[in-house]
């Protein structure tokens, strides 16, 4: 525990709270592992998730500080910076039954919010109680402000760092009641718009992210890689790269050749004068891209074709439910391997102890506990040895929240050889051709549809292989064949469909493979939401009343349609253009629905989004102005995967190497976009990922509505787009 006198609680992420007496000191109090105010008036505020963009870093602190009523000026941040199962996320999966740290899923705010809450209300009663004891007062009559404890009847009050410096605790203390939390009525903080905490230092330039970290005595490393996955170097000749100005080392390792320097420029020299024999036994050496897609969308197709994985999905009877429609549609939709493209590429900086046992690393990571753990597996050692050093991170979407980073086992590799620390940057080139990649897939949907065209049954069959296998191996021992990495939003769960299979049909990868924004729900909603479209032309409906229709017995859902078709003014015809429509929900409570307004050039086959609408009911909404930079960073990161974001491999090599070949969306390709979240009592529900999934059906299915031609495949490449318009 921190802090040298007061009171210690010990606090889970769950809420549970126990407390132990200590010798009251005049230095700071410690209410629990999240919160110590100190004598002078300080609080700090652990934070244990990571900072990549999303305001967690000032959201999760706020919503304690407003249970303990705290003055925000008076707040100071840290990030936990260890693997600590009290501080783990309550959402996230366990680890060998232990909670870890871990950012992804849009899972922080909903996962640490009740935490939060209870800590910062915990700390509040403990002030209180000991203001009423000092005093001799009842605390029923005392009164809280922004770090003040106020007995109004005399007109008395005290700061609570005053309090900190006598402060004693019970021997324990309880949960506080849900009925003793604040009212959202009451709130100082929560719902109105305060500035991030991070803004400042990104803006002056002080924040500190992986790739600015300086260590005395650090050397610089880069790393040539393998060009096909699974091979190792056989022969190496450094020669040329020790002669470059500045290159000290040239150091093998099982999956390349590292070239140690003193700056960064000699050591990408140094690599680039590498001459290196690669071995030439690996299955990826076979990999063609294209041609593993068109043979994920046989094995989708084959119906007779399953693998041992259990269902993702099933309610009622599928199989009869089909044997009786009326009709049968069906339709099978395509998607290529996309990358993060994240600003900051992947980098880490590692000191390695002298018997290889022990390590400090400095790293951009999604999970602290990952971090170590895998930093642990990769020196054969235990995690109690591994310092870690979190920094702001240069954009994730997904990429750095690997079991192994392989960064990290750069540069811990580098390090333990040459005795010294060690910082390694990918070049971009290395960041695209080596990158983990959202997987191919290929998915085959049918539906039956009765004679009054309802949709009586449907069927998904998402042909992809397991992104848990190799991004966490130890997570996918304990997933028991179901991989919500690749299948998320393959479930139907807004829609009144009584009989539902939707079925993961495991396919050996192609490529390395981690989780991307949105997890699976850029492809699997991308399916299904175009499928929905489909079934509505075939039976003649609206595609939005069709939606409605099926929504009927969920009001939230409705309610988004009802609001972005309001904003969009559907179905108002448009000179040129068409409006296509989609809804998603992410993680089983925020929904959003998005509708695209888009014209296209039938002779280039160019697709051109105008506008952009998305509502969302996320409950409640904690920091507004935050939450709708999530959303429209949403729409864009969506938008430019579904218009162009493509990896290709050919022969076991990636063909992209940069933007020029990866291109992504431009400031002047911005549509303009409009985002709303409705009001909502709920608790906070999410909303980093939300919304991402409506807009590669909506752009497909308003490409539908002005052209009639059915776009299948992501991303909307020209030859895609004019292919579908001659088949109309």
């Amino acid at each position: 525990m921190r802090g040298v006198g007061g009171l210690t609680f010990a606090v889970g992420a769950g809420g549970m709270i126990s407390a132990s007496a200590q010798t009251a000191g005049n230095d700071e109090l410690t209410p629990n592992i999240w919160v110590t105010i100190g004598a002078d008036g300080t609080i700090t505020i652990q934070f244990a998730g990571t900072e990549m963009g999303q305001g967690t870093m000032t959201s999760l602190p706020l919503v304690l500080a407003e249970e303990l009523d705290a003055d925000w000026s008076r707040v100071r941040v840290e990030t936990v910076a260890t693997h600590d199962p009290a501080y783990g996320n309550p959402r996230a999966f366990r680890y060998l039954g232990e909670g870890i740290l871990y950012t992804a899923g849009s899972q922080t705010l909903r996962g640490y919010f009740d935490a939060m809450r209870q800590a910062g209300a915990q700390a509040r009663k403990v002030l209180l109680d000991a203001a009423a004891s000092e005093w001799g007062v009842a605390v029923a009559e005392l009164q809280t402000e922004p770090s003040v404890v106020v007995h109004p009847v005399s007109g008395r009050q005290m700061s609570y760092g005053e309090i900190a410096s006598f402060a004693a605790a019970p021997e324990r203390a309880e949960p506080v009641d849900e009925s003793e939390l604040k009212d959202p009525g009451a709130y100082r903080y929560l719902g109105t718009d305060i500035t991030r905490l991070d803004v400042e230092a990104k803006c002056d330039g002080s924040a500190e992210f992986g790739i600015d970290v300086q260590v005395p005595g650090m050397v610089y490393a880069s790393v040539l890689r393998a060009p096909v996955e699974g091979e190792r170097p056989i022969a190496v000749d450094g020669a040329a790269a020790l002669q470059v100005a500045g290159v000290l080392e040239v150091v093998e390792l099982p999956w390349g050749v590292a070239v140690v320097a003193e700056t960064v420029e000699a050591s990408l020299a140094g690599k680039d004068a590498l001459e290196v024999t690669w071995s030439g036994e690996s299955r990826f050496r076979r990999v063609d891209s294209g041609a593993v897609l068109a043979d994920y969308e046989a094995r989708a197709r084959d119906t007779g074709f399953t693998t041992d994985n259990p269902l993702w999905q099933d309610v009622g009877d599928v199989d009869a439910a089909l044997g009786a429609a009326e009709r049968v549609i069906e339709a099978v939709y395509l998607t290529d391997a996309a990358y993060h493209a994240q600003m900051e590429p992947m980098n880490a900086t590692a000191s390695v102890s002298d018997d290889g046992r022990s390590a400090e690393i400095w790293v951009s990571t999604q999970t602290q506990s990952l971090a170590v753990m895998g930093a642990a597996d990769m020196l054969g050692t235990t995690i109690d040895r591994i310092t870690l050093h979190p920094t702001y991170i240069g954009g994730a979407f997904g990429r750095r929240t690997e079991f192994r980073q392989k960064d990290i086992d750069d540069a811990l590799f580098v390090s333990r050889q040459i005795g010294r620390p060690v910082k390694v940057i990918w070049s971009r080139e290395d960041d695209v051709r080596d990158g983990a990649f959202r997987p191919l897939a290929a998915q085959f949907l049918r539906a039956g549809l009765d004679a009054d065209g309802s949709v009586i049954a449907l069927h998904q069959r998402v042909a992809a292989p397991s992104v848990l296998e190799y991004m966490n191996p130890p997570r996918w021992a304990m997933a028991g064949g179901r991989d919500g990495i690749a299948m998320n939003g393959a479930q139907v769960t807004r829609y009144g469909i009584p009989n539902i299979r939707a079925e993961h049909v495991m396919m050996e990868r192609c490529s390395r493979v981690c989780a991307w924004r949105g997890v699976a729900t850029s492809y699997t909603r991308f399916a299904n939401e175009s499928f929905i479209d489909e079934l509505a032309h075939a039976g003649g409906a609206d595609p939005l009343a069709f939606r409605l229709e099926l929504a009927r017995n969920d009001p939230l859902a409705r309610a988004v349609l009802e609001e972005a078709a309001r904003l969009a003014d559907w179905p108002r015809p448009r000179d040129g253009t068409a409006l296509g429509v989609a809804l998603s929900d992410y993680g089983g409570a925020s929904i959003a629905a998005g509708i695209a307004e888009v014209s296209v050039d039938e002779r280039t086959g160019d697709i051109a989004v105008h506008r952009f609408w998305m509502v969302v009911d996320a409950g409640f909404i904690v920091a507004p102005r935050n939450t709708e930079a999530q959303l429209e960073g949403n729409v864009i990161y969506g938008l430019s995967n579904a218009l162009r974001e493509r990896i290709t491999i050919r022969d076991g090599v990636v063909e992209q190497s940069n933007y020029h070949d990866y291109p992504v969306m431009r400031m002047n390709e911005v549509p303009e976009i409009e985002v709303r979240a409705l009001a909502s009592d709920r608790p906070p529900s999410g909303v980093g990922e939300l919304g991402l999934a409506t807009t590669g059906a909506a752009v497909a299915n308003a490409v539908f509505r002005a052209t009639g031609a059915r776009v299948r495949a992501l991303p909307f490449a020209r030859e895609r787009v004019l292919a579908a318009l001659q088949a109309v």
